[in-house]
């Protein structure tokens, strides 16, 4: 407050908009933290190694359809 000679209700709600502003990117909203529940809980029971598997066959797959997209365009 010395620096800015602002008074304090400035301050106050310039910092309350920060927490504000602060909380909504910290927070995602509600759909959103619902599907990231869902898929965590996908993967609860599963292991490092298995995990890592599904989601290498995957990778290759899609590069896979990209590659056959890329051929057929040219």
């Amino acid at each position: 407050m010395r620096d800015t000679h602002l008074p304090p209700e400035v301050i106050l709600d310039l910092a309350l908009e920060l927490v504000d502003i602060a909380a909504k990117k910290l927070a995602p909203p509600p759909i959103k933290r619902f599907a990231l529940g869902l898929g965590a809980a996908r993967w609860r029971n599963v292991s490092s190694k298995e995990r890592s598997e599904v989601l290498r066959r995957a990778a290759q797959a899609r590069w896979a359809k990209y590659r056959k997209q890329k051929k057929a365009g040219s």
